[in-house]
């Protein structure tokens, strides 16, 4: 069984401290990248939902910090309420991720509109679920059924060489990745174990979610001038 370390700064005891040290450094990438995007008028939907999904990763992983290396601070039931705050950001983070994918897809408007509206019943679903149950492992159901028809949908894109989808399934395909790195906790040492190694995958991820994303706006900005003509 693998033990997780803690350390001793100034009297302060920090639990899994590279768990949280690699979830501080996500917290920094995800805002750092929702401050990057810029607001196009008429691609304003997929780049405001990508910046939202980045906003509510950079809160997800932010509150890990605080369940992964400050658990001493807080008694078992405000450690429950954080933890149950970072597992509904994150599943938020997915919901905006299906949102820009759903934009994304060369679906009509109707469609469109009815796929944004089955999103949302999904989450609210998944979240009522999830607290109905008091079982945060149906929050990565809705998390791997949400990278597995991004993945799918970046990926048929990629076959059709659109620009910008290889970058998004490499993204999403080291997302899948992390989930046999947890299930089979893959790890290098106590100090560096599965949840560190995942961490440092998801930021790469991140990276490639973000330069993706900056590629395919352009081709819908292509697009939708093509479109006005």
């Amino acid at each position: 069984m693998l033990e997780f370390p803690t350390i001793q700064i100034g009297g302060l005891t920090i639990h899994e401290p590279m768990t949280a040290f690699t979830d501080v450094i996500l917290t920094i990438i995800s805002f750092v990248l929702v401050g990057r995007i810029r607001n196009r008028l008429h691609e304003s939907f997929y780049n405001n939902a990508w910046r939202l999904f980045f906003l509510f990763m950079g809160l997800s992983t932010g509150l890990g910090v605080l369940t992964h290396g400050l658990v001493s601070l807080f008694s078992a039931w405000e450690h429950y309420l954080l933890w149950m705050a970072m597992n509904v950001a994150a599943s938020i983070s997915v919901y905006f991720a299906l949102q820009a994918t759903i934009r994304y897809s060369r679906v009509s408007i109707r469609n469109r509109r009815l796929l944004k509206r089955i999103n949302l019943s999904v989450l609210v679903f998944f979240l009522g679920l999830t607290f109905w149950q008091n079982n945060f492992e149906i929050f990565k159901i809705h998390a791997a059924t949400g990278v597995l028809i991004i993945f799918l949908t970046y990926f048929t894109a990629w076959t059709r060489n659109l620009v910008g989808s290889g970058a998004i399934v490499l993204a999403f395909l080291l997302s899948i990745a992390t989930v046999f790195v947890h299930s089979f906790q893959l790890s290098i040492n106590e100090w560096f174990n599965y949840k560190d190694l995942s961490h440092v995958m998801m930021m790469v991820s991140l990276l490639l979610v973000y330069h993706g994303m900056q590629l395919s706006s352009r081709d819908l900005k292509l697009n939708w001038r093509r479109a006005i003509r």
